[in-house]
């Protein structure tokens, strides 16, 4: 661990490196697999291509970070700051993204299959061609955020906040989005076959050539 602290070498799988003051460093390609970075500041720190699979970064410091290319699956980012962090093509797979703060986050085709972003804050975020089938968006504020293009189907969005969110060309097919909020969001050329859309807000929504096949709408009450 003091060789990596040091500098001498990016890899330290499995260390504890909670706190650690990792501003600016150059980690690119780096193996952290299973590390402990809770609460770590990584704030511009270059990550690009690392390998970050079950680490722990709960409450780290990811803002401006570069993490593009890099393999997060089954991460902990429980309440980590990633303000227009870089993750594109980045695998998230089963992350952990809970209350996450991914204002302005660019996420182009990263990888976010299963992956769980309740409570997450991703204003403005940019999710485009983005995988994120069976994704958890509970309660997600996504104001602004671009997804066209993105694979959501099975997502689950439950009394989310997606205003003003661009779903261009996306794929919800089978999505529950219970009582989410749509006002001015583009719907246009999006699937949203066998999708569960009961009780959302959809003001001011554009909805053109979009696929409802089997799709339920109307009021927020269950059967």
């Amino acid at each position: 661990m003091q060789a990596f602290l040091s500098g001498e070498t990016k890899d330290c799988p499995e260390c504890d490196l909670q706190g650690a003051q990792l501003q600016r460093r150059d980690l690119s390609g780096a193996d952290l697999r299973g590390a402990d970075l809770s609460g770590a500041s990584l704030h511009r720190a270059r990550l690009a291509g690392a390998r970050l699979d079950a680490a722990n970064l709960a409450y780290a410091n990811l803002n401006l970070t570069d993490l593009k290319s890099a393999s997060l699956i089954e991460a902990s980012l429980n309440q980590a700051l990633l303000y227009r962090a870089d993750l594109s093509r980045a695998v998230l797979t089963r992350a952990d993204l809970t209350w996450a703060r991914l204002q302005h986050a660019r996420l182009t085709q990263a990888q976010l299959q299963g992956a769980k972003l309740v409570h997450a804050m991703a204003m403005d975020a940019n999710f485009t061609s983005a995988d994120m089938r069976e994704a958890d968006l509970q309660l997600a504020n996504l104001r602004g955020a671009n997804l066209q293009r993105s694979d959501m189907r099975r997502a689950v969005m439950t009394n989310g906040g997606f205003m003003e969110v661009n779903f261009t060309s996306a794929d919800l097919t089978q999505a529950v989005a219970f009582n989410a909020d749509f006002m001015s969001a583009n719907f246009t050329d999006t699937r949203l076959a066998n999708a569960d859309l009961r009780g959302m807000r959809v003001d001011d929504a554009t909805i053109v050539c979009t696929q409802l096949d089997n799709t339920l709408v109307g009021p927020a009450t269950r059967n």
